[in-house]
C-alpha cells in the first residue's frame, strides 16, 4: 500500500483506446505527464507493461499493476485476465 506522500508524486487514470481496442491504465506524474502503461487488448486477449520514463520507483509501479489487475479484469467478452 502507498503512502500519500508518495501519492501526491504519482496517480492513475483509466483510459480507453479504440484504435487499438483496448483499455489502459496509466501512471501519471504529478505534472500529468504519462510515465507507464498497462494495458489490456481486447482482441489480442493480452495485457502489457510499457514504460515512457527511465528509473521510475519500484513502488510506483507496483501501485500501477495492483490498480491494473483491479481496473481490467476481465477482457470485454467477460473472459478473465488470467494472470
Amino acid at each position: 500500500m502507498t503512502n500519500p506522500q508518495f501519492e501526491a508524486k504519482f496517480r492513475t487514470q483509466v483510459a480507453s483506446d479504440v484504435i487499438r481496442d483496448g483499455l489502459g491504465v496509466e501512471l501519471l506524474s504529478e505534472t500529468g505527464a504519462v510515465l507507464a502503461e498497462v494495458f489490456r487488448w481486447d482482441t489480442k486477449h493480452a495485457v502489457t507493461f510499457s514504460a515512457f520514463s527511465e528509473d521510475l520507483p519500484l513502488e510506483a509501479v507496483r501501485m500501477l499493476i495492483d490498480r491494473a489487475l483491479d481496473r481490467l479484469d476481465p477482457f470485454e467478452d467477460g473472459t478473465p485476465l488470467g494472470l
